[in-house]
C-alpha cells in the first residue's frame, strides 16, 4: 500500500443522547423499531402518516402492520387506522375531505382503495376493483387512475385450477394496466394495453397522465426499458414522450401540463438514475438540468415550483429547481437529518428524516428552512446506549477520495484499539447518508453497544457522488473498489483506533460478494466476515439472475459473459474457496430471484471440501433477495452477532469450531 494517506475528519459528529441510558442496542430490539414512511400534509396544522411497526413474534411469521395517524401541532398525535393491519399508497382527496389508501380486508379480492373521512366515520371501499398496486386522484376529484395487474388468460387461468402449474421463465407474466374509475356513474375505462406500467402521474388538467411503462413486466425491463409515455384520459391510447437512455426513478408534470421533469440515468451503462431532466411533451425536446452534479436527485415535487431532494455523498438536501436553467436553491439543509421523501401539500412541507439516534420520523419544514421533528415512533431508544457517529472522508491510495459514516464503540474512549466490522452497502448503485443505517441486516449501532466500531463505507462505485464515481468499478469487480476498503483497514489501524487482527465483515447482494470476496481472496485481513445472498460465481449469477440485461448494460460495459470469460472466473470467490482462512457465516433465501440459492450453497461446498475453515451456510425457506418476515429477520440478526462475537474475540480464533447451532430466541419478550 503507497505510504502518506491523506485523511481528513469531516462535518457532523453527533453526540449520543443525553438521557439516562439502561444497556447497549440488543438484536431482539429489531422487533420494536418503529419507523415513519410515507406522510400527507392536510392543512397548517395537521399531517396523517404511515407508522411501520414490526409483528410481534406472538403474532406469528410475517411482515411488518403499517398503521395510520395523525399529527396535529396543536393535540399531538392521535391513531385513525391501527392494530393488525398493512396500510399503504396513502392519500388526500383533492378536495382535503377525505384520506384513501390501500388495503385488502377479509373478503377482498386484492388491495382495495379505501376512504376515511376526515370528519369522522368508519373507512370505506370505494370501489370493487381487481388487485389495486397504486392509486391516484384525478385532479377534479371526480375520479381515481389506478394500477391493477391483467387477468391470467382464460387457458392458463383453467390449467392452474386443475392443479397444472408450471412456471415458464421469463414468460409467465401479465402486464400491470393503467384504469380510469368514474366515481359518478362507476364506470372503469382500462387506458393502457400491451404494455406494463410502473408509476404514473396526472397533468393539472386531468386531461392525461404520463406513465412509466414498459414492453415487459419483469424486474429486468423494470429496471432498463422503462420509458415515459403520454396516456390520453378518455382512453384514446398512450405514445411514447420521452426516450429517456436508461434507468428512470421520479417524474412530475409541470403545472402548465406541457413539460415533464424526470429523474433519468445519463446513459445506457449509468448504474442508477440520478440527473434531472426536463422534456418537452409535444416534441420530446430534453435538457439536463444537473450536468456534472457530484451527487444525484432522489424525489420530485412540480406545483407552482419544481423541488427536489438531493444527496451529495452523506449529505442530503431540498432544493428548488429553476427548469429553465437548472440553478439550484437550497430549502433545507441540516447537518445529521437525512431524508430523500418529501411531501408538498398546500400550506406547507414534510420529509421523511433520520438521524444517528433514531429511524426515520416525521419532519415538517419551517419558514426558516429548518426541519422540526414532529413524531417519536420509538421512545425507548433514549434508554439506549449509542455510539457517537461521525462523517470520515479519506484519499485511497491513487487519490480518489472516500467518504463514509463511522460508528465509534458505545460508551468507550481511549481504552485502546478496538474491533472494527465493515459493513458494506449491496447494489453497488446505493449509498449511505449521515442518518440512521442500523438494520436487522447492517447492525451498527449493535456492534458499537459490543465496544466495536462500524464503518459504512461509500466506496468506488456508490451513487451520490455524480455518474463517474458510481461507474468507477465497471469493468473491474473487485479491483480498486475493494482496495477502498483495504485502505481503510490500514489508515484506521495507523490511527491507533482498530486492532488490525479482530477486523470483520458484512454485506448482502454485492455487499455479501464483497464479504465472500473478502473471506476468499483477501484472508489474510479478515478474521470473520458474514455474506448475505451473495454472488460467487459471476459466469453463473449472470446465467440464473432476473437481471441479465442489467448485468450487461450496466455492469459489465455491453460486454457477455462468454466475452470476458477470464477476467469474470478471476473475479469470482468461488475461484478462491481455497484460500479462504476467514470464518465465514452465508445466508439466503431459499426462493431469492436475483441471486440463485446456488451461488452461496457453491461456496459452502467448495469451503467445506477444500479446507478446514468454519463455515456455515444458514438457508431462510419462503425469503427471496432478504428477509421480510420478523422470525428470519431476528434470526438473522442473532446470528449475525454471534458469529461475529465468537470470532472477533481477543486471541486467534480462526482454527475455532463454528458458535452454537440452537440460539436463544426471545420468545417471551
Amino acid at each position: 500500500m503507497a505510504a502518506g494517506l491523506r485523511f481528513a475528519f469531516v462535518l457532523s459528529v453527533l453526540a449520543a443522547p443525553a438521557l439516562a441510558q439502561e444497556r447497549p442496542l440488543a438484536p431482539e430490539d429489531f422487533l420494536r423499531l418503529c419507523r415513519v414512511i410515507d406522510a400527507v400534509p392536510i392543512d397548517a396544522e395537521r399531517t396523517a402518516f404511515l407508522r411501520a411497526e414490526p409483528r410481534p413474534l406472538a403474532d406469528g411469521p410475517g411482515g411488518p402492520y403499517v398503521t395510520l395517524w395523525m399529527h396535529d401541532t396543536r393535540a399531538g398525535e392521535s391513531p385513525l387506522a391501527v392494530g393488525r393491519r398493512v396500510l399503504r399508497d396513502l392519500q388526500l382527496s383533492p378536495d382535503g375531505t377525505r384520506l384513501t389508501f390501500l388495503e385488502r380486508r377479509e373478503g377482498d379480492p386484492g388491495a382495495q382503495v379505501y376512504a376515511l373521512p376526515l370528519a369522522g366515520g368508519e373507512s370505506r371501499r370505494l370501489a370493487r376493483t381487481p388487485n389495486v398496486l397504486a392509486h391516484r386522484w384525478r385532479p377534479d376529484g371526480r375520479a381515481l387512475a389506478y394500477l391493477a395487474e391483467d387477468a391470467t388468460p382464460a387457458a392458463r387461468a383453467a390449467a392452474r385450477a386443475a392443479g397444472l402449474q408450471p412456471i415458464v421463465l421469463d414468460e409467465d407474466w401479465n402486464h400491470i394496466s393503467l384504469w380510469l374509475h368514474d366515481l359518478g356513474s362507476g364506470a372503469t375505462t382500462c387506458l393502457t394495453k400491451g404494455g406494463t406500467v410502473f408509476d404514473f402521474a396526472w397533468a393539472p388538467d386531468g386531461s392525461f397522465l404520463v406513465a412509466a411503462m414498459a414492453p415487459r413486466n419483469t424486474v429486468d425491463a423494470s429496471y432498463m426499458d422503462k420509458r415515459l409515455h403520454v396516456v390520453d384520459a378518455q382512453g384514446a391510447g398512450a405514445r411514447l414522450a420521452v426516450a429517456n437512455p436508461g434507468k428512470l426513478e421520479a417524474f412530475a408534470v409541470a403545472p402548465d401540463g406541457k413539460r415533464v421533469a424526470y429523474v433519468s440515468a445519463a446513459d445506457r451503462r449509468d448504474p442508477h438514475a440520478g440527473m434531472l431532466y426536463v422534456a418537452d411533451l409535444a416534441s420530446g425536446q430534453t435538457r439536463c438540468l444537473t450536468e456534472g452534479l457530484r451527487g444525484m436527485v432522489h424525489h420530485l415535487v412540480w406545483n407552482e415550483r419544481l423541488l427536489a431532494t438531493l444527496s451529495e455523498g452523506v449529505r442530503t438536501r431540498l432544493v428548488e429547481v429553476d427548469p429553465a436553467d437548472g440553478g439550484l436553491r437550497t430549502m433545507a439543509q441540516q447537518p445529521g437529518v437525512a431524508f430523500r421523501d418529501f411531501r408538498h401539500g398546500a400550506a406547507r412541507i414534510v420529509a421523511l428524516a433520520s438521524t444517528a439516534q433514531h429511524p426515520p420520523e416525521l419532519y415538517a419544514l419551517g419558514p426558516d428552512g429548518a426541519l422540526d421533528r414532529r413524531t417519536d415512533s420509538n421512545p425507548w431508544l433514549a434508554t439506549r446506549a449509542l455510539g457517537r457517529q461521525e462523517t470520515l472522508r479519506f484519499a485511497a491510495r491513487d487519490g480518489l477520495e472516500i467518504e463514509g459514516v463511522l460508528i465509534h464503540p458505545a460508551g468507550r474512549a481511549g481504552a485502546g484499539p478496538a474491533p472494527l466490522v465493515i459493513v458494506v452497502h449491496g447494489g453497488p448503485e446505493a449509498h449511505y447518508n449521515d442518518g440512521w443505517n442500523t438494520s436487522y441486516g447492517e447492525p451498527g449501532q449493535v456492534l458499537a453497544g459490543r465496544g466495536w466500531f462500524a464503518w459504512y463505507p461509500n466506496y468506488r462505485a456508490s451513487t451520490g457522488y455524480g455518474v463517474a464515481f458510481a461507474k468507477a468499478d465497471h469493468g473491474d469487480p473487485m479491483g480498486k473498489e475493494f482496495e477502498d476498503h483495504l485502505d481503510a483497514i490500514a489508515w484506521l489501524a495507523g490511527k491507533g483506533l482498530i486492532d488490525r487482527k479482530r477486523v470483520g465483515i458484512v454485506g448482502a447482494s454485492y455487499g455479501g460478494y464483497t464479504a465472500a470476496w473478502a473471506a476468499t481472496r483477501h484472508s489474510e485481513h479478515f478474521a470473520a466476515a458474514v455474506s448475505g445472498v451473495p454472488f460467487v460465481d459471476i459466469r453463473t449469477k449472470w446465467l440464473t439472475s432476473d437481471i441479465p440485461t442489467e448485468f450487461f448494460h450496466v455492469h459489465y460495459e455491453e460486454t457477455w459473459w462468454h466475452q470476458q470469460e477470464e477476467l469474470l472466473r478471476a473475479r469470482s470467490p468461488l475461484t478462491h474457496a481455497t484460500l479462504c482462512r476467514t470464518p465465514l457465516l452465508l445466508w439466503g433465501g431459499l426462493q431469492d430471484p436475483r441471486v440463485h440459492p446456488s451461488q452461496p450453497h457453491m461456496l459452502y461446498r467448495a469451503i467445506r471440501s477444500a479446507t478446514n475453515t468454519p463455515v456455515r451456510y444458514v438457508q431462510y425457506p419462503g425469503e427471496g433477495h432478504g428477509n421480510r418476515t420478523n422470525v428470519f429477520q431476528l434470526d438473522l440478526a442473532l446470528r449475525m452477532v454471534q458469529w461475529l462475537d465468537h470470532y472477533l474475540a481477543p486471541g486467534e480464533r480462526r482454527a475455532e469450531p463454528p458458535p452454537p447451532l440452537d440460539l436463544e430466541y426471545p420468545l417471551g419478550r
